[in-house]
């Protein structure tokens, strides 16, 4: 996703930089030295952003993505805003001091992990397979696991429930690019309705393409569809809180947008089907808005992983009246960080919140995976300050959900990937992170293929005490119709299926079994 232009509400600071390779730097008119170059860098790039270290992409990238910020800031200021000369110099000196590749990662093994995992596909199969989400919520039936899809190609919401032995999926609406889904009685009547946040389009984008969409549960079962908000950039996730603490539920939403497009905001519910909308911030890069009360003083707090040149876990303190108060819990240490998805937790047994996330994002200007993507939470210690923990460095990771799966009274980390070096067999598309009761974790392979996961729900389908994985199939390849490694965006791919295609899984469940001890 493109990183918009300059944004100036968070506090950002200039991280050291790596070793330089070279004592001078050359242009046209003059010598310019080392110093005089670092000087322009955090002159103009700090601003914005953190100033990238070298060692954060090769050689090859740096070209496009220095190009790239000047054109953004010059379209930002509607005239040049850096210098040529000073673009020249400041990309010599990062192809210069940076490597000609990145160290690769090494790979996932099965031969330690305490578990199996046997691998059932379920219900339909699909030439374009780009699930985008599963909620693990049944709606109608306690008993029996339900889940509802965010299906990207079939451009719909389905929802998957077991019947006795067999899968079956309903189509419940049709919505643009469904991203993500809250289940709550919104109105009150007893019944669970569903609101689908609708990215609208996939490209990177400033269109107002985003939607907010309730479907409400009629006393059938049947669902009515009513968009509460639209015409807006696009829109990643929206929940249902109760924001003004008036005894209603309203909805939190976070638009990501794209460009110099996007904000966090919430609809005010007015009953009677009306919601206003009011902002909160402006910011462009929100990737979700997860309701908790940080404060324990009875009003709904949230957290917010912003990306884009960001890269923070924000928390927003409900002051009433639809008032917020916001400070950064942990900022990226770079801005080709990537972040990909958060989600709040507690970790470690102490009751109290706090937070995994995940960074695997390289789709800006240079695409392949980094060394640096991974799984991290942040341990809440208390008055606000939140520690960060390293869980696991793994390719491209886009999603990831915690749980007890090995039995053992821990919490351990299921998590997927997206971009990855997948020509290679022995990268991963699922791993876990095994958790040895003092939160170091020890990572494991689950799957390899099928290649690509940005969805995930642990549930105990089996009923044997120990959460399963559902997981959803994304095939990012499809997207190369608009993120080139050469360059341009273009057009959105299309979904519709390919003449002669071979469908392949959608949805696929995993259980893990207590491995064998060796005879």
């Amino acid at each position: 996703m493109s990183r918009p232009p300059i944004s100036r509400w968070l506090p950002l600071a200039a991280l050291a930089l790596a070793p330089l390779a070279h004592a001078q730097l050359l242009t046209d008119a003059q010598p310019k030295t080392v110093q005089s170059v670092l000087e322009s860098v955090n002159h103009y790039c700090s601003g914005c952003h953190k100033v990238p270290p070298f060692d954060v992409m090769p050689k090859s990238g740096w070209p496009r993505v220095i190009q790239g910020m000047a054109d953004m800031a010059a379209s930002k200021a509607g005239h040049e805003a850096i210098p040529a000369d000073v673009v020249r110099d400041i990309t010599a000196l990062y192809v210069g001091s940076s490597p000609a590749s990145l160290p690769r990662l090494p790979h996932f093994t099965r031969e330690s992990s305490p578990l199996t995992f046997g691998m059932t596909e379920l219900g339909e199969k699909s030439a374009v397979p780009l699930i985008l989400n599963i909620n693990a919520t049944p709606l109608h039936d306690e008993a029996n696991p339900g889940f509802i899809i965010c299906d990207g190609a079939g451009r719909k919401v389905v929802l998957l429930q077991k019947k006795g032995r067999a899968w079956r999926e309903t189509a419940l609406a049709d919505i643009d690019i469904p991203l993500h889904t809250d289940v709550a009685d919104l109105d009150g009547d007893g019944y669970k309705d569903i609101i689908v946040a609708d990215l609208g389009t996939f490209p990177p984008s400033p269109a107002l393409t985003g939607k907010v969409v309730l479907l409400r549960q009629l006393p059938s079962g049947k669902f009515e569809k009513q968009v509460l908000l639209d015409k807006v950039g696009r829109v990643t996730d929206a929940r249902a809180m109760d924001i003004d603490n008036d005894g209603d539920l309203d909805i939190g939403v976070a638009i990501f947008g794209g460009g110099d497009v996007g904000e966090l905001a919430w609809l005010e519910n007015l009953g009677g089907g009306k919601f206003v909308p009011h902002r909160i911030l402006k910011v462009t890069g929100a990737l979700n808005i997860s309701p908790v009360d940080l404060d324990n003083d009875g009003k709904i707090d949230f957290v917010s992983l912003i990306a884009q040149q960001h890269e923070a876990v924000v928390a927003f303190m409900n002051k009433g009246q639809g008032s917020f108060a916001y400070t950064a819990l942990y900022r990226g240490p770079h801005p080709m960080f990537g972040s990909t998805s958060m989600k709040v937790i507690d970790m470690d047994g102490d009751k109290d919140p706090d937070i995994l996330f995940t960074n695997g994002d390289a789709l800006d200007y240079q695409p392949d995976p980094k060394p640096y993507h991974g799984v991290e939470w942040l341990e809440n210690k208390g008055d606000f300050t939140f520690e960060f923990h390293d869980i696991g460095r793994y390719y491209g990771t886009a999603i990831a959900d915690a749980g007890d799966l090995d039995g053992d009274g821990d919490t351990d980390v299921v998590a997927g990937s997206w971009l990855n070096y997948w020509d290679d067999p022995q990268r991963q598309s699922l791993v876990w992170f095994e958790n040895d009761g003092a939160q170091n974790f020890t990572p494991h392979a689950i799957i390899s293929r099928p290649a690509g996961v940005v969805a995930l729900a642990l549930s105990d389908v089996d009923h044997d005490h120990r959460p399963d994985i559902v997981a959803g199939i994304f095939e990012l390849d499809l997207l190369g119709e608009f993120v080139k490694k050469d360059g341009a965006d273009e057009a959105a791919p299309d979904t519709a299926k390919p003449a002669n295609a071979a469908l392949k899984p959608r949805l696929i469940l995993l259980r893990g079994e207590r491995a064998k001890p060796p005879h």
